[in-house]
């Protein structure tokens, strides 16, 4: 029966043979082509899984309606045999000893039909674990080329603008674009003066004197003794 043929090669199968191999330069590839083997048959198993699960109910409905009618006629002979007739009795055991013969068949088809749903089943759950665990190795694999890839990239940079490393060459760059920043705020200030004098002080003190009243000019005094009689007033 088509993939039930190869149940001990795949649940005997290793997945860790796949990186076995430590001079494969391509070790992503080597796990897509298992992959697609593996995917295949997992396929495989899942329709005939689907196709044996009918297999398996037919089975089972056959033996227990023969389980039934072998039962019936048990309780035929108990009763002919508690009613003196042997000879009804001996008709049903004939019966009987033909369905327990069917029986002996449905029971053997049931086991071998279950037996290899159950096989089946185990197929799939070997072959779906593998795929995720070589799906994530995959994944990991291809994030680690392409972080490779990032950092030739960035090696490849750095020794063209003459630095040791990437990192240098950031620093580099950093420095730069701060450079390049400054130079565009001092411009921005020079065209743009944002400084505003500041005359609160002085208006405060303005305020102050101007609350004041200007000083009173000194009477004239007026001195009676020196008066000479002529009329005129000495003014001090």
């Amino acid at each position: 029966m088509g993939i039930l043929s190869r149940f001990k090669d795949i649940m005997a199968s290793n997945i860790n043979a796949v990186f076995s191999n430590k001079e494969d330069k391509h070790p992503e590839k080597s796990i897509e082509k298992y992959l697609i083997q593996l995917r295949s048959d997992l396929g495989q198993v899942k329709s005939e899984t689907a196709a044996l699960e009918s297999d398996v109910r037919r089975a089972k409905a056959a033996l227990s309606e023969n389980q039934a009618e072998a039962a019936k006629f048990e309780r035929y002979i108990a009763k002919a045999n508690e009613n003196g007739n042997p000879s009804d009795a001996a008709v049903y055991e004939n019966k009987l000893a033909a369905v327990r013969q069917d029986g002996e068949r449905l029971q053997q088809k049931f086991d071998e039909v279950n037996a290899n749903y159950i096989s089946l089943s185990q197929m799939n759950t070997k072959l779906s674990s593998d795929i995720s665990v070589l799906e994530n190795k995959l994944t990991e694999i291809k994030s680690r080329l392409d972080a490779a890839a990032a950092q030739e990239k960035l090696n490849h940079m750095a020794e063209k603008a003459g630095a040791k490393n990437s990192d240098e060459m950031f620093d580099r760059m950093k420095e730069k674009a701060d450079y390049v920043l400054d130079r565009a705020n001092a411009m921005a200030e020079l065209e743009n003066p944002s400084f505003v004098r500041d005359f609160s002080e002085v208006e405060e003190l303005a305020g102050k004197y101007d609350s004041m009243s200007d000083p009173v000019a000194p009477s004239p005094s007026i001195d009676s003794s020196d008066d000479s009689g002529d009329g005129t007033i000495d003014i001090f």
